[in-house]
């Protein structure tokens, strides 16, 4: 009698837990399939004050995802107390614990408690170093150098901030590194601390020799009024490689510079032949602007240009006049000496166009020479 109720006690309680387990279970799904993030978060805060630690099959999820599921009105030390303590749990996939690990640093920093923030980081850092895979090993390093050079530059110390952009750079040429290090030319250039700026790009270039980090120094050095060796920066990154970028902004420099050196019109020409070659949407913009150089060192195409000009003034004032008197008349409704007027008019004005044609078929060996140097300038980039 004692045997049969004491296995009767065992099946009820065996049966407790495992109905407690099953609504646990329930709960938890249901708190996932919440699309709204920050109900979603108290969901399974709910979740966790309930069943957590007590051997449910999704515990290790919940905090997990309490972590790393964005929220404004998440709490931030709740957040990272569950996200540390996910990491412990087993059964956890990689890509979560990944997630974990990128999101605990920014979460203490947003609680203030920047050593555990760049602790954090470093586990990171740590992780990549470890790592087999190539691809997650620069991936997880250049993450790492970023958030520390974020942290750096929040606190002001730039230095320090460009030195681990640097590093994150070296590691993983990615854009969004890139971006960072606008970011923080703007910084400095909106607090004037050009010198700080400067040494801070110069670093940068003499550790990657590559066309945007020429650029970042470059500006820094031209907002300073250093023409010449902001000029000379985008020249060097330049002949390494021919990028758009660089190319126009040497053109928009001696574009500038040339108007009081005039012994830079030949470099300029060229400048600008390239810029408009790499720039399709621009090109002819540019070689506008190249050509009206190159007219100005011909006597010869600036007098024919100047003499096309007044034919073309003389047209719009007769088709002006042509339009006033007889536009909204037809044909009927004209008296003889209006159509005499008429013809002499129409004549007139395809006088003109005659003129303009005979002074373009005189030009035609002025712009050949234009078009030999928009020749040689597509031998040299290889368009």
């Amino acid at each position: 009698m004692k045997k049969t109720i004491w296995t009767a006690l065992t099946l009820t309680f065996l049966l407790a837990g495992l109905l407690a387990a099953q609504t646990a279970d329930e709960e938890y799904l249901k708190a996932m399939q919440i699309k709204d993030n920050c109900q979603q978060i108290q969901a399974l805060d709910a979740y966790i004050t309930t069943y957590g630690g007590k051997g449910g099959k999704y515990d290790n999820y919940a905090y997990a995802y309490y972590c790393i599921t964005p929220c404004a009105t998440k709490n931030a030390q709740k957040a990272v107390e569950y996200g540390e303590k996910a990491l412990t749990m087993s059964g956890l996939d990689e890509t979560v614990k990944l997630q974990i690990i990128g999101t605990i640093p920014s979460l203490y920093a947003s609680l203030g408690q920047m050593d555990k923030a760049k602790a954090a980081v470093q586990r990171i850092i740590d992780m990549g170093k470890a790592s087999s895979d190539p691809k997650i090993s620069a991936e997880l390093q250049a993450r790492g150098y970023l958030a520390l050079g974020q942290f750096a530059e929040k606190a002001g110390d730039y230095a320090a901030a460009a030195e681990t952009y640097i590093t994150a750079y070296g590691i993983l040429k990615d854009p969004s590194i890139l971006k960072q290090f606008n970011n923080l030319a703007n910084t400095l250039s909106k607090a004037q601390k050009y010198a700080e700026a400067e040494k801070v790009f110069r670093e940068f270039y003499a550790a990657d020799k590559g066309p945007e980090s020429a650029s970042l120094l470059a500006q820094t050095l031209y907002k300073q009024g250093k023409v010449d060796e902001a000029l000379a920066i985008y020249r060097e990154a330049y002949a390494k490689k021919r990028t758009a970028n660089l190319a126009q902004n040497i053109a928009v420099i001696l574009n500038k510079e040339v108007k009081t050196k005039p012994s830079l019109k030949a470099q300029t020409i060229d400048a600008l032949i390239e810029a408009g070659l790499l720039i399709p949407a621009k090109q002819k913009d540019y070689f506008q602007a190249a050509q009206n150089l190159y007219i100005s060192e011909s006597p010869e195409l600036a007098s024919i240009n100047a003499q096309i000009e007044e034919h073309n003034k003389n047209i719009a004032d007769m088709t002006k006049t042509y339009n006033d008197k007889y536009g909204s008349k037809s044909e009927d409704e004209l008296t003889g000496p209006e159509k005499v007027s008429m013809k002499k008019l129409n004549d007139a004005i395809e006088s003109e166009k005659r003129a303009i044609d005979q002074i373009k078929a005189s030009q035609t060996g002025v712009i050949e020479k234009f078009n030999q140097l928009v020749a040689q300038a597509r031998a040299r980039i290889g368009r």
